[in-house]
C-alpha cells in the first residue's frame, strides 16, 4: 500500500499574522523564516494526527480490493472520492462506477476514518494481481480556509512555531559542559520521513 500526494493544500491552517502574535515578533524581518516553520509545524501535526489539516488529494495505492465488505480509507476527514480505478483480470485499465459502490464520509473535528463498500448486493471488481492494481484518490482535510481546522490543531501549529522560532540550535549549551537536546528539534522534524 502507498499513499501519494497529487494536489497539495493552497494555504495554511495558520495565517503569518498569527505566527508572529505567537511568536511575538513586530517586525517583518523574519517573516520568511516564521511561514517556513508554519509549513514544518503543520507537516508535524499532520503526521502526527494522520490527518491532513487543509484540502487537499491523495491517491491510495494498493494490490487488490480486500476480502471483507468495506475499504477503510487512511487519512481522515475525507470530503469526497474522486475515482476508483484498477487493472482488470485483462491487464486493463478499468474505473469502477460510483453507482456500483457506496461511502460513509464522518465529519466533524474528530471524524472517524471514511470508508467505501459495494451497493448492496454488489461485489468489489476483480483484478489483476499486480502490485498497486487498485486506486483510490480521494480529498480530504478540514477545508479551504483556517477557520475550518479544529482550533486545538491550530493552537498546536502556533506553538511549534513559537518553540522553533526561539529555540534556533537542535542543542543548548549549559553552564560547564552540560549539553541539553532541545525538544522537538531535529528527530522530531526528521521522523515522520524515516522508512520502516
Amino acid at each position: 500500500m502507498a499513499l501519494h500526494l497529487v494536489t497539495a493544500p493552497t494555504i495554511e491552517p495558520v495565517l503569518l499574522d498569527e505566527a508572529k502574535r505567537q511568536c511575538r515578533v513586530e517586525v517583518a524581518d523574519d517573516d520568511a523564516l516564521i511561514a517556513g516553520l508554519i509549513v514544518a509545524a503543520r507537516q508535524y501535526v499532520e503526521v502526527a494526527t494522520r490527518r491532513p489539516l487543509m484540502r487537499q488529494t491523495w491517491d491510495w495505492k494498493f494490490d487488490g480490493f480486500p476480502s471483507c465488505d468495506r475499504l477503510t480509507l487512511p487519512l481522515p476527514p475525507v470530503s469526497s472520492v474522486t475515482s476508483i480505478t484498477y487493472i482488470d483480470a485483462a491487464g486493463d485499465s478499468q474505473t469502477w462506477s460510483s453507482a456500483l459502490y457506496t461511502t460513509d464520509f464522518p465529519s466533524g473535528p474528530w471524524a472517524q476514518k471514511a470508508s467505501i463498500e459495494p451497493i448492496y448486493g454488489g461485489v468489489w471488481p476483480g483484478t489483476q494481481s499486480v502490485i498497486n492494481a487498485v486506486t483510490v484518490r480521494f480529498v480530504c482535510g478540514y477545508g479551504t480556509t483556517a477557520a475550518t481546522v479544529p482550533e486545538s490543531l491550530r493552537h498546536a501549529i502556533k506553538m511549534l512555531v513559537a518553540h522553533w522560532y526561539d529555540q534556533r540550535y537542535p542543542v543548548q549549551i549549559g553552564t560547564g559542559s552540560s549539553v541539553t537536546t532541545i525538544p522537538l528539534a531535529i528527530d522530531a522534524l526528521t521522523w515522520p520521513f524515516i522508512s520502516f
